[in-house]
C-alpha cells in the first residue's frame, strides 16, 4: 500500500512542478508535456517494481512458483496484469487528468490518453524483466537503467511520434501501429525472458 501511495505522490508531484516551472509558455507546455509524461511514467514504473518484486522474495513467494515451473508464465502475465490495473491504470489517468495544466488540447490529451494505454503493459514486462535480472544485486538500480531503459526508446519514440502528428493535425494512425507493434513485441520479449530469468532471481 505504501509502495502504491509513493508512486503516485512521486508522479503528481513532478507533474505538477514542472508544469509551473515552465511557466506560462503554451507552446513549450504543448511541446514538453508528452516526453515529459513519458520519460516519468518510465521511471515510476522502474522504481516501483523492483520494490514490490523484493517483498515477494523475501516472503518466498518466488520460491513457491519455482516449485511449479509451468506456472512462471501465468505468474509473469498476472504479474504484469495486476501493475497495470493498480499502477499503470491509475498512474494513466492521472496523466489525462493534468493535461489542461500543459494546455493540450482534447485531441492531444486522447493521443496522450491512448498512447501510454498501448505502451504501459510492455512497460511494465520490462520493469519486471529488468526486477528479475538485478534482484538481491548491489547497485540493482544502476544496472536495471543500462539493461532496460534503452529497451524503452522504440515506444517513446513513436508514442511521441504519435502527439507530434496529433498537435500538427497530420494522420498518426501509422505511428499508432508501430507503437501497438512494438509494444506486442516488447511485452513478448519481456515474457519470455522473465521466464527464463526467474529461477535466477529466486537463487541470488
Amino acid at each position: 500500500k505504501g509502495s502504491f501511495l509513493s508512486t503516485f505522490v512521486f508522479f503528481t508531484l513532478i507533474l505538477f512542478c514542472v508544469s509551473l516551472t515552465l511557466g506560462p509558455n503554451e507552446t513549450l507546455l504543448r511541446q514538453s508535456a508528452p516526453g515529459l509524461i513519458w520519460i516519468l511514467a518510465i521511471l515510476t514504473i522502474f522504481f516501483s517494481t523492483p520494490l514490490l518484486l523484493k517483498r515477494e522474495s523475501q516472503c518466498g513467494l518466488l520460491d513457491e512458483i519455482l516449485l511449479h515451473p509451468s506456472l512462471t508464465s501465468t505468474y509473469l502475465l498476472a504479474k504484469i496484469i495486476a501493475e497495470y490495473i493498480f499502477i499503470g491504470l491509475p498512474l494513466i489517468l492521472m496523466s489525462l487528468l493534468f493535461s489542461p495544466l500543459f494546455a493540450l488540447s482534447s485531441e492531444e490529451s486522447l493521443s496522450l490518453f491512448l498512447t501510454l494505454l498501448i505502451g504501459f503493459p510492455a512497460l511494465t514486462a520490462l520493469g519486471l524483466l529488468g526486477s528479475f535480472l538485478t534482484l538481491n544485486t548491489q547497485g540493482g538500480g544502476l544496472l536495471l537503467s543500462l539493461i532496460i531503459l534503452p529497451l524503452t526508446l522504440p515506444l517513446l519514440i513513436f508514442a511521441l511520434s504519435v502527439m507530434e502528428m496529433t498537435r500538427l493535425g497530420l494522420d498518426s494512425f501509422p505511428s499508432f501501429c508501430l507503437l501497438m507493434g512494438s509494444s506486442l513485441f516488447l511485452l513478448i520479449l519481456s515474457v519470455t525472458a522473465g521466464s527464463w530469468a526467474l529461477p535466477f532471481a529466486a537463487e541470488r
